[in-house]
């Protein structure tokens, strides 16, 4: 006779449980085994009363699918059972608390479990790889223009827009990031603070470079992944919450 191992709520938890439970999670530790099985239990009894149920035949394509994995077909899969004093419907109670307790609980806190664009951000921010970068007004003014640029630089405080149209030239707002300017200017303008310039030269051009503002960049992860990360971890919380509250209404017996 199959031996009692747990009762919760008046629903037995029996020894041919634990042993496909050991087979399923690979673990040894018998006491850790039945209370994985009693948090089960209450989380599949819980979702039943929510109106969640496994159909019959969404089970047996699981096995199916078991057995497959395992490189086996269905009858080898089910002689590998009874060798092991364990029957298919033995694995059936199982799978039926089983994929309640995961499948069930994932879909029900699916919709109950809600993230907000701030938590995104906020996670994004914490985690994030961050890069600075330079928001500049250049100026790009060729050589044969040098002593017309003296001549209009009359005060340390250079209107750039001023000064392109006088000198015929386009002013550029560029927001740059180390490596992107060329070499003489890149050394000017990532030693410059906000609102000074930057002047450097090379055989052909001189470079006036006012740096507007330092530019913070996050990247490293997509919005979904984020998503998935946050929806996790409020997952796990939820669970042991809601395994917590269970506990306390519920009737528990373990006999070992």
């Amino acid at each position: 006779m199959d031996r009692v191992v747990a009762n919760v709520n008046g629903e037995p938890i029996l020894e041919s449980q634990l042993k496909i439970a050991e087979l399923f999670y690979g673990i040894k530790d018998r006491k850790k085994l039945i209370n994985k099985l009693v948090e089960n239990h209450l989380i599949a009894q819980f979702l039943r009363q929510q109106g969640f149920n496994v159909p019959e035949s969404y089970l047996e394509e699981v096995i199916k699918d078991m057995a497959k994995r395992n490189n086996k077909t269905l009858e080898e899969f089910y002689k590998e059972l009874y060798s092991l004093n364990l029957t298919p419907e033995d694995l059936k109670d199982f799978l039926r608390v089983e994929l309640t307790a995961t499948l069930g609980l994932r879909e029900y806190l699916r919709r109950e479990i809600k993230i907000s664009d701030i938590e995104i951000e906020l996670e994004r921010l914490k985690k994030g790889e961050i890069k600075y970068a330079r928001e500049i007004e250049l100026l790009v003014i060729p050589k044969d223009k040098k002593e017309l640029l003296l001549e209009r630089i009359t005060s340390p405080k250079i209107d750039l827009k001023k000064l392109a149209k006088d000198l015929g030239v386009e002013l550029e707002r560029l927001t740059v990031k180390k490596g992107e300017l060329i070499k003489p200017l890149e050394r000017e303008v990532w030693r410059t603070k906000p609102g000074q310039l930057a002047i450097a030269e090379d055989e052909e051009n001189i470079y006036l470079a006012k740096v507007v503002r330092v530019v913070r960049i996050i990247s490293g992860r997509s919005e979904d992944e984020i998503k998935r990360e946050i929806f996790k971890r409020k997952f796990q919380e939820r669970v042991k919450e809601l395994v917590t509250d269970l506990r306390k209404k519920s009737f528990v017996e373990v006999y070992g």
